[in-house]
C-alpha cells in the first residue's frame, strides 16, 4: 500500500528547524510492507492543511498526518480533517476521559482548549497517547485509512509502534530490500559503475543516497522470488564498488573501522585540527569503542599542535599547518602521545576566508600512521564550510579502512 505523508507545523518551514519525522516513519513503514511515495510540509493552515489531503488521499491508500492536534491556537489538523471529510467534529467521551486523566496527573486545570483535544470527526475512532496529552485519530475507509498524529516526536514515535499491527492487513506483501555503502568517490561515479543494473536486474528498484563523501545504494523488490535477485544483485553492486565498497550489509563507516581495528589487536587515536573533533564524534557513535579508540585531541592553532602533538616549530614556519609533513607529524605525534597502534590525522581550511592562491579554501591534508608505514593524502573539497568539515571527517574514517585494509595482520607497536 502507498503512503503519503504529511507533515503540519509553521515552524517546520522557518530557517532552523527541520522535518525529521519522516525518515523515522518511511524505515518503519516499509518494514511493515507500505511504500511512502510522497511526503508534503504544510503550514498551520486550515486551508492549506485540507489542500494536502485532498491532494494525499487522492492516492487511496494510507494517509498519515503528524502534527496540529493539540490544545494551541495554532494545531488546525482536526479542523481540516472534518472539512476534508464532510463530517462534523464530535466530542469522543473516551478521549476526552484520556485528557482528563492527563491533566489530572499533571496537575494542570482541564481547560477548554484541552478538552479540544477529544473532538475527533463523526466516524473516526481516537488512539490512545500514553506519552502525551493528546488523542490520534484514525479513519478508515475501504482499503485505506487516514491517520493524524502528535506533532512530538517521543509522542508520536509511541502511538505509531502501538498503531502499526492493526494497519498491517491493508500493506501488501513486505519488500526485500539491501543496503551498500561506499566512500571516496561521488554519487555521478557510483551510477556510472552500476549503469547496467537496471537491464540485468529489471525487478530489482535501485535507489542512492548521496551525503559528503558516502553514497548509499539501497536494492529493493517484492513477490515471488524476490530475495534471490535482490541478493544476486547485491553481490554484482558490491563487485562494481571494488575498494570503494564500505560495506554490502548495511554497516556504517565507523563501525566498519571498528570491526577492522577489533580484528587487529590495534589502537586508534585521532589529531584534528580543521574537523575539531568530528572523526572522534563518528567513532563514538559505535558502543563499545573506547576498546579501540584511546583518545581524540583537537589541535586548532600551530602552538596547540607543537605542545599537545609535538609538531616540530620548524615545520609548521616551512611548511604551514595546512600541509603534507604537518599532518604526518599531527599523525605521529598522536601515535606517539597516546601510546596507540594507528593514528589519523587531518588539517584544512574549512573558509570561507583563510585561503590563498596556493592553499585554497577547502584544501585538506589526512594522514595515517600505523605499524608497517604511513599514508597522506590531499584533496580540495568543495562546498560551504561545514560540509567540507563534514566530508572531510568522513574520508578521514575512510582513509583509516583503506589502509587497514591494506596494513598486514600484527606488527610492533608505531614509533614516532
Amino acid at each position: 500500500m502507498k503512503v503519503c505523508l504529511v507533515a503540519v507545523g509553521s515552524e517546520l518551514l522557518r530557517p532552523g528547524f527541520r522535518e525529521s519525522h519522516s525518515n523515522w516513519l518511511a524505515e518503519k513503514l516499509e518494514s511493515a510492507g507500505f511504500e511512502v511515495v510522497s511526503l508534503q510540509v504544510v503550514p498551520d493552515d486550515p486551508e492549506a492543511i485540507a489542500s494536502s489531503l485532498i491532494q494525499a488521499r487522492s492516492s487511496g491508500g494510507l494517509v498519515l498526518v503528524t502534527g496540529g492536534i493539540g490544545p494551541t491556537r495554532d494545531d488546525r489538523t482536526r479542523q481540516a480533517l472534518a472539512a476534508v471529510l464532510g463530517r462534523p467534529l464530535r466530542r469522543d467521551p473516551r478521549a476526552e476521559s484520556q485528557v482528563r486523566e492527563w491533566c489530572r496527573r499533571h496537575r494542570l486545570p482541564c481547560t477548554l482548549a484541552q478538552r479540544q483535544q477529544a473532538l475527533v470527526p463523526e466516524g473516526a475512532f481516537s488512539l490512545r497517547n500514553r506519552a502525551g496529552s493528546a488523542p490520534g485519530i484514525l479513519v478508515t475507509r475501504g482499503t485505506g485509512a487516514l491517520v493524524a498524529l502528535p506533532g512530538v516526536f517521543s509522542e508520536m514515535s509511541f502511538m505509531f509502534q502501538a498503531l502499526i499491527p492493526k494497519l498491517r492487513h491493508l500493506a501488501r506483501s513486505q519488500p526485500v530490500t539491501a543496503t551498500l555503502r561506499s566512500a571516496g568517490v561521488g554519487e555521478s561515479r557510483i551510477d556510472r559503475r552500476i549503469r547496467g543494473v537496471h537491464a540485468r536486474f529489471p525487478r530489482v528498484e535501485v535507489t542512492t543516497l548521496a551525503l559528503p563523501g558516502e553514497v548509499t545504494i539501497q536494492l529493493r523488490s517484492r513477490g515471488p522470488g524476490a530475495p534471490g535477485e535482490v541478493e544476486r544483485c547485491r553481490r554484482w553492486v558490491a563487485r562494481k564498488l571494488r575498494n570503494d565498497l564500505i560495506s554490502d550489509t548495511g554497516e556504517v563507516l565507523e563501525k566498519v573501522v571498528f570491526n577492522l581495528l577489533k580484528r587487529r589487536g590495534w589502537r586508534l587515536v585521532a589529531a584534528e585540527s580543521c574537523t575539531a573533533g568530528l572523526v572522534s564524534a563518528r567513532l563514538a557513535r559505535v558502543p563499545g569503542v573506547s576498546s579501540v579508540f584511546a583518545a581524540g585531541a583537537v589541535c586548532y592553532n600551530d602552538r596547540a599542535k607543537e605542545r599537545m602533538l609535538s609538531v616540530p616549530r620548524d615545520v609548521l614556519v616551512k611548511h604551514g599547518a595546512v600541509s603534507r609533513p604537518a599532518v604526518l607529524a599531527m599523525a605521529r605525534g598522536a601515535a606517539e602521545t597516546f601510546g596507540a597502534e594507528v593514528a589519523v590525522a587531518v588539517t584544512g581550511i574549512a573558509g570561507p576566508g583563510g585561503g590563498t592562491a596556493g592553499t585554497p579554501v577547502g584544501t585538506v591534508h589526512w594522514a595515517v600512521v600505523h605499524p608497517e608505514g604511513q599514508t597522506a593524502r590531499m584533496r580540495c573539497l568543495a562546498g560551504d564550510r561545514e560540509r567540507i568539515r563534514v566530508h572531510a571527517a568522513c574520508a578521514a574514517l575512510d582513509l583509516v579502512r583503506r589502509t587497514l585494509l591494506g596494513a598486514r595482520a600484527g606488527g610492533a607497536r608505531h614509533r614516532a
